[in-house]
């Protein structure tokens, strides 16, 4: 049955251009071929270059990065031939064969070859883990955008290696800001921040107060985010610190002087998120948690500046300190290993979150065998804000596959629609961004709850066979 609106030259065009698709990655597997010949034959030796990838610069006319890329590309995903001329399979045999079948794309071999880099630095990973990583990313890639499978990819190392990589020693040592100023008097600076908890800090700062004030605000986000900055040292005393009233800027007086918010899972929880872009546009209503109140600036309180906590100072105009939501299982909590995780899908080491705990409201859900949330703890807050939190910890952010809108850019969406006798429950919601909440109302996409988490049906012309994708946070087979 056709989709309203779609006719048959609509359709013929959608076909030709996933045909142009799938031709321009076989054609992209069949230079990688080449490439791999060039290199075995040693070509370059004849012809009196450094090498392959020089052979490459001048053939082709390419820069040395994009040689140097497409000879170890090759060099993962063509068959290779032993020493006794004997032929071997690729190293990523089944990322092999989904590009050679022009199912994914060089954006998709770009993250798996990253991914599978990451996971050969695991000293006890065995050589079966390996196989199946370079499967299920493979498989996944069929699926998902390279953005999607980025945070998917993600899951897997943190899976595999849930305590990560030891971060470098003295790391903030190399936190910098420059400042530079001109003869006409005005300011360049740039700087870093290397602690990611410091990153969602500074953001968690900026950006609420650099949202679009409606749809006049023409604004570039560039622009916002500095005159956000500018209403932050605006409301600054003296001595630096943002003057205001902490205990007017939250709605449940509980969680007033919480630096960080930590979602304990006591049970089989899912162990990281997908990264989330906090410089996204598109402003939704807000999941989770509400935002702290601004007050009118002709209402600017003049009482004495709040504490300050690990996380961050008050934030302009009694706006509060910054709240960060870290979710980690509770088990790891009170052992100090495995991770944290924050909205954006960065990891946090252990000590960082058990410092963070300290001064923290601690919200446990309680999961059950498929990572589904049994039991919302509420911490005095409304049955709204408890299935928020639950959504927030099963989704992870816009739950469509691939997206990468956190929370705080997402609303909650009726899975049957709540005119039409639906219930407000975990079990019949999801998290979806503006956009792809429009676009599941359009009604040729469908949400199913299937094991406890939404999966999204594609229309035909997307896939002929429809198969549902899995949505949410992204989830690492046991």
């Amino acid at each position: 049955m056709s989709e309203p609106g779609l006719g048959v030259v609509e359709r013929e065009l959608l076909d030709r251009a996933r045909d142009a698709e799938v031709a321009r990655r076989r054609d992209y597997y069949a230079r990688l071929e080449l490439v791999a010949e060039l290199d075995r034959a040693a070509v370059a030796e004849v012809t009196g270059d450094r090498g392959t990838v020089r052979l490459l610069q001048a053939q082709w006319n390419v820069d040395h990065a994009e040689a140097k890329r497409l000879l170890d590309e090759a060099g993962d995903l063509v068959a290779r031939r032993s020493l006794q001329g004997e032929r071997l399979p690729a190293r990523f045999p089944c990322t092999s064969a989904a590009v050679a079948a022009g199912a994914i794309g060089p954006g998709h071999v770009a993250v798996i070859r990253r991914a599978m880099a990451r996971l050969e630095r695991i000293s006890d990973l065995s050589v079966e883990d390996g196989v199946e990583a370079d499967r299920f990313l493979a498989e996944k890639a069929r699926q998902m955008s390279p953005a999607g499978l980025t945070a998917l990819a993600k899951a897997l190392v943190a899976h595999l290696d849930p305590d990560g990589e030891a971060p470098p020693e003295g790391e903030e040592r190399c936190d910098e800001l420059h400042v530079v100023r001109r003869r006409d008097g005005r300011l360049d600076f740039k700087g870093s921040l290397h602690d990611p908890v410091d990153a969602e800090v500074f953001l968690g700062a900026i950006d609420p107060l650099a949202e679009k004030l409606g749809p006049e605000d023409t604004r570039s986000l560039e622009r916002r985010r500095a005159d956000a900055l500018k209403e932050i040292v605006d409301n600054a005393d003296p001595t630096g610190t943002p003057t205001g009233d902490d205990r007017a800027a939250s709605d449940d007086p509980a969680m007033d002087g919480a630096a960080s918010e930590g979602a304990a899972c006591d049970g089989a929880g899912d162990d990281s998120v997908a990264g989330r872009d906090a410089a996204d546009d598109d402003a939704g209503e807000l999941a989770l948690i509400p935002e702290p109140r601004r007050p009118e600036p002709a209402t600017k309180p003049s009482g004495p500046s709040g504490p300050s906590g690990p996380s961050g100072p008050s934030g302009p105009s009694g706006s509060g300190r910054v709240l960060l939501t870290l979710t980690m299982d509770h088990r790891w909590l009170a052992e100090a290993v495995g991770h944290g995780v924050l909205d954006s899908g960065v990891l946090v080491h252990p000590q960082t979150v058990r410092r963070l705990a300290c001064d923290a409201g601690i919200i446990p859900m309680v999961l059950g065998s498929r990572s589904e949330p049994l039991d919302v703890g509420r911490q005095q807050r409304t049955a709204p804000d408890a299935i928020r939190r639950a959504l927030h910890l099963r989704d992870g952010g816009c739950a469509f596959p691939g997206c990468t809108r956190p929370p705080k850019r997402c609303q909650a969406h009726h899975i049957d629609h709540w005119l039409d006798g639906g219930d407000t429950c975990v079990e019949n919601m999801c998290l979806l961004c503006r956009f792809h909440h429009q676009l599941v109302h359009h009604g040729h996409w469908t949400i199913t709850m299937i094991d406890g988490r939404p999966w999204f049906t594609p229309p035909d012309w997307i896939d002929p066979d429809r198969q549902p994708r899995p949505g949410g946070r992204p989830r690492v087979p046991v």
